[in-house]
């Protein structure tokens, strides 16, 4: 038997109309998504048999709860999506439960046609993204004082800090992410197939189920760990595959553990950090323990477009403790003309920090 016979044809029509009746139902399963998608992209007779019980309602929309799309923006949407064979065509998540009632199958062949441009459109889009869809770049920028999030196609979550870019790429081999400049927090999904690599400069960070933060400065590049275990390693990337977690050789890095790597050159071990700190901008705060003024000063001039100026060395290092919003200029000026010894000039367009007669060593501190 063939896919034209009657009976056949009639069957996919049948199971298009259960996921038809599916999709507007609610919310599916992950799984359940999986498996749809699965059967999509098994035939080409699927995609239209689908497009056909859709277009009952007279448009593709209806089902995917996207607004009609010109072919031009399907094959953009296709080049720059990594993550599938496919256009996924259910939109979010969606729960699938049996239909109670399912149209028949001579119902939608009158209208059939004005379905053919939206499948012409899916096999395009099957044609440009090659079968598989591996490969294919996306970049991600935040600007000054931006911060954003992006799911990726895999189920990690790009936490992106201010004044970053990154460009995420996804292969059969790897999930790899690429620092340009910035930091970005990443929550990996455990993937057993492939190894998650996070590239900045002459580092690479590969996890496995791992949160970790990397953040790439002029000076140097550091790599702190939430959860999980990171393979630091500097230089040519060869990933080896004779250790049962997948990872490369180099530098292992547990939670609450920091590597800093200066001038391409990896430290001997990792050394403690604290993650209260160092996470601290998920939330758009700046916290620091201990800190030097000048450094935390720079860490509030990445987030606003109002610089501290800090031109004593020694007033730099002076330390002090605290925690603010990141945003928060005028709190963290008005601490600063607490503290004795430091004097604060607003300008229109620059805080002065200077001192003034300052107790020689003392520290000062924020609770």
């Amino acid at each position: 038997m063939t896919a034209s016979d009657p009976q056949i044809r009639s069957a996919i029509t049948q199971v298009a109309a259960d996921w038809y009746a599916a999709h507007r139902a609610g919310p599916l399963a992950e799984a359940e998504r999986a498996a749809f998608l699965a059967w999509l992209k098994a035939s080409p007779i699927h995609i239209e048999e689908y497009l056909g019980v859709a277009a009952l309602e007279r448009t593709l929309a209806a089902a995917t709860d996207d607004p009609p799309m010109s072919m031009a923006a399907l094959v953009e949407m296709a080049r720059g999506d990594a993550t599938g064979v496919v256009v996924d065509i259910a939109g979010p998540s969606v729960r699938y439960e049996p239909p109670r009632a399912r149209p028949a199958h001579h119902l939608w062949r009158p209208i059939a046609a004005t379905a053919c441009v939206s499948i012409a459109g899916i096999c395009v889009l099957w044609v440009v993204r090659g079968g598989d869809g591996f490969g294919a770049a996306k970049t991600y920028r935040t600007g000054h004082g931006e911060q954003r999030a992006w799911p990726l196609p895999d189920g990690s979550t790009l936490h992106v800090n201010t004044d970053t870019a990154v460009t995420v790429r996804f292969s059969k081999a790897e999930r790899m992410v690429e620092v340009d400049h910035g930091q970005v927090a990443v929550e990996v999904a455990h993937d057993a197939r492939r190894t998650f690599r996070v590239h900045a400069g002459s580092t690479d960070a590969v996890a496995v189920g791992t949160d970790f933060d990397v953040y790439r400065r002029p000076d140097a590049t550091l790599i702190s760990v939430v959860t999980g275990q990171v393979a630091v390693s500097v230089g040519k990337f060869v990933p080896s595959h004779t250790n049962p977690a997948g990872l490369p050789s180099g530098l292992r890095v547990g939670p609450g553990q920091q590597v800093k790597v200066i001038a391409g050159v990896l430290p001997s071990a990792a050394e403690p950090t604290d993650l209260r700190e160092t996470t601290a901008w998920l939330e758009r705060k700046i916290v620091f323990d201990q800190r030097p003024l000048g450094a935390v000063a720079d860490e509030f001039n990445r987030y606003n477009d109002i610089p501290f100026m800090i031109d004593d060395p020694a007033l730099r290092d002076v330390t002090i403790s605290g925690a603010f919003n990141a945003a928060d200029t005028d709190s963290f000026a008005a601490f600063l003309e607490s503290l004795d010894g430091v004097r604060v000039e607003r300008l229109p367009t620059r805080f002065a920090v200077s001192s003034s007669h300052r107790k020689p060593g003392s520290a000062m501190r924020r609770t």
